[in-house]
């Protein structure tokens, strides 16, 4: 098989569902799956009832005012899913999506994109009811409730209405699941134009669009995971053109926001850790002259919003998210501040330019949800809204705390780690290590009332921040990809024994869990050191790597080459990955802990002949492991929806966990 020379795949022929032997094998595994998780039904009650115990039922977001309404939304104590509503000040109440009845009659639901018009009378969003994140667009007026289909093929992420609601922006999935046609479809002809506005034909890239701030201009960007290029069109004057703002360049990665002629970029130009420029859409530059701020190698900028009179920047200083405020000028401003340390602050909703104050959120391992408000002349800090914990849930008997260990070549990786209050370090707790490490995407210290029903079992929880992620900027993410890919896994391996070797808990007493690369990343460690853990949960894995990279036809190849690199064209890429890819390295006759895998039949981001035929795999080599697939047969990548669902989705895997952690001291 390509420079690797012939491999044997004893379980390719998975790969087609419409073979009868592989769907009797699906429901083998969905029957064999559910006669051995039965027998945790009692346990796993009793985990999903101390779940419902916790949580506030009925409970609404912090309404938000765009124009002239105000928005929010809200769960009733039985629903399922939410209700969309807004209303003017000092008037009634409107719903506008009401998601439990827009989901009856399907198994699955989501709702996907959503754009509202100037006059905010018209709303497009877009329904996927099956998983295979192929919507269904509508058109609803607000002011009689009319709603008509939107007849589009293949429809992705991705709905922009222009200023007067007369058009339609949407972007098109090809084949293989990749966003590459940006179409305008004139509502009041009802149709396409003749040819799309954008066309992107290189396969490495992807397509999004977006609205302004001030809704005055569609925003197409096209990215790879080491290029991009940014195209505008102004929705105000008729007859205008879309327009390439900085064409592309091999390894420049850029985002605009275009405010009237002015354009606050942000650039990996010469600035590894990113800078943001403000230039005009005539005469662009991204130099260090055209710095709104002087850039910082120590900190990550990833992301900015624009008001009237300021900036609020999200960044990374030293592992975690913070928010800077600097007025447009780009000199005064302040820090948003923090309560502790291992903590998260992500920036909120903040529609509106002309507003004085920002929206953000503030969560640590042990702080629950906080919605918070800064006003930017004063510095003056509200608190909207605290999550709600029942059950008498106190902070205070909890610990946290940021564990710095030493990978296998130096490295020191973060750990985040939550606790019962007085846990001794013995080596006697069971410890769930969960990681990502992919895409420089952030696992970021946060709170989950639903981690409880661990923690007061006696667990550990724990964050493996691995090299692969973004957490401690461009470079952490750079050392976990391509040729280095191997740190990753390396990184997560070594966390689990330092936490042994520090008293948190003890070989064999380590589980883990992640879910797509995570479950690659567990899958991986799995083989490294089978010993170290006392059982695996690994949702919808991304475990038959090589496979899947050396296959162009699939969803997750062409555009994924540049963050694993092809193993068709590189020895050396070749020799990394089938060194780690986790189906390639099940080791024959050694004894693995228990594995608790998923898939949806629907997935079109990991195929679910990945986690079936790793399963087949290690069933055929370590007969005496317990390897389960639960199988989704209505679902995608996200499993199933609706928040009770999802609720009794983490109860069967946590009822899993404690099973195991119980067999282990029995």
């Amino acid at each position: 098989m390509g420079l690797g020379g012939e491999r044997v795949d004893d379980y390719y022929w998975m790969r087609d569902i419409s073979d009868p032997e592989t769907a009797a094998d699906i429901q083998a595994e969905s029957a064999y799956a559910k006669a051995v998780l039965g027998e945790l039904e009692g346990l796993r009650s009793r985990i999903y009832d101390e779940f419902i115990s916790r949580i506030q039922l009925a409970d609404s977001s912090v309404p938000q005012r765009h124009k002239n309404y105000w928005y929010y939304s809200a769960t009733s104590e039985d629903s399922q899913y939410e209700r969309h509503l807004r209303y003017l000040e000092g008037g009634e109440h409107q719903v506008m999506l009401d998601e439990n009845e827009l989901a009856q009659g399907y198994e699955y639901f989501a709702l996907g994109s959503s754009s509202m018009s100037d006059d905010e009378e018209i709303l497009a969003y877009a329904i996927d009811t099956d998983g295979s994140e192929l919507f269904r667009v509508y058109l609803l007026d607000l002011r009689t409730g009319e709603t008509r289909e939107i007849p589009l093929e293949r429809a992705t992420y991705g709905l922009e209405l222009d200023a007067g609601a007369t058009r339609l922006f949407w972007v098109e999935a090809d084949d293989a699941m990749r966003p590459w046609r940006v179409w305008c479809y004139d509502l009041a002809m009802g149709r396409n134009g003749e040819e799309p506005l954008y066309q992107e034909d290189d396969e490495a890239f992807a397509v999004g669009i977006s609205k302004s701030k001030d809704d005055r201009t569609l925003v197409v960007e096209s990215h790879s995971t080491t290029s991009s290029e940014v195209a505008f069109l102004d929705l105000v004057e008729p007859g205008s053109e879309l327009e390439v703002f900085i064409e592309r360049t091999e390894g420049l990665e850029y985002s605009a926001e275009p405010i009237g002629e002015d354009v606050f970029v942000l650039s990996n130009y010469m600035a590894e850790n990113f800078r943001i420029s403000l230039t005009s859409r005539s005469e662009p530059r991204l130099d260090a002259g055209a710095d709104f701020v002087p850039y910082d190698p120590d900190i990550k900028i990833e992301s900015f919003e624009v008001f009237d009179t300021f900036v609020a920047i999200e960044e990374r200083r030293g592992g975690f998210q913070r928010i800077r405020l600097v007025d447009r000028n780009g000199r005064g401003g302040c820090m948003v501040p923090f309560d502790t340390e291992a903590s998260t602050l992500d920036l909120g909703p903040n529609p509106r330019m002309d507003a004085g104050s920002v929206r953000y959120s503030y969560t640590s391992m042990r702080t629950p949800r906080s919605i918070r408000e800064i006003d930017f002349a004063t510095g003056e800090v509200r608190v909207l809204k605290d999550a709600v914990v029942k059950g008498g849930f106190d902070p205070e008997n909890y610990v946290s705390t940021t564990e710095f260990v030493t990978a296998r070549d130096g490295t020191k990786v973060p750990v985040s780690i939550m606790a019962r209050k007085g846990v001794v370090m013995d080596g006697s707790n069971p410890l769930l290590l969960y990681g990502y490490g992919s895409y420089e995407s952030s696992t970021d210290p946060g709170f989950s009332s639903l981690r409880l029903s661990l923690i007061d079992r006696g667990f550990v929880f724990a964050i493996a921040h691995v090299r692969g992620g973004g957490e401690m900027g461009r470079q952490w993410y750079l050392d976990g990809k391509l040729t280095h890919k191997h740190n990753t896994f390396n990184d997560f391996v070594d966390a689990a024994a330092a936490l042994c070797e520090l008293g948190w808990t003890s070989v064999g007493k380590v589980f883990s869990w992640g879910g797509s690369a995570g479950g690659m990343l567990v899958a991986a460690a799995l083989n490294q050191r089978p010993d170290l853990f006392g059982a695996v949960v690994a949702e919808v894995p991304f475990v038959d790597c090589l496979t899947t990279i050396s296959d162009p036809t699939l969803p997750l190849t062409v555009g994924e080459w540049e963050e694993w690199g092809n193993p068709l064209d590189d020895w050396e890429i070749y020799q990394e990955m089938v060194s780690w890819s986790p189906y390639d390295n099940v080791r024959p006759g050694v004894q693995y802990p228990p594995i608790l895998a998923s898939t949806g039949l629907n997935d079109p981001r990991v195929s679910f002949f990945e986690p079936l035929k790793w399963v087949a795999k290690l069933r055929a080599q370590t007969s005496e492991a317990r390897v389960v697939l639960w199988v989704e047969e209505g679902a995608g990548h996200f499993g199933s929806s609706g928040r009770f669902n999802e609720w009794e989705t983490v109860s069967r895997l946590y009822a899993f966990l404690v099973a195991s952690a119980m067999e282990d001291t029995a």
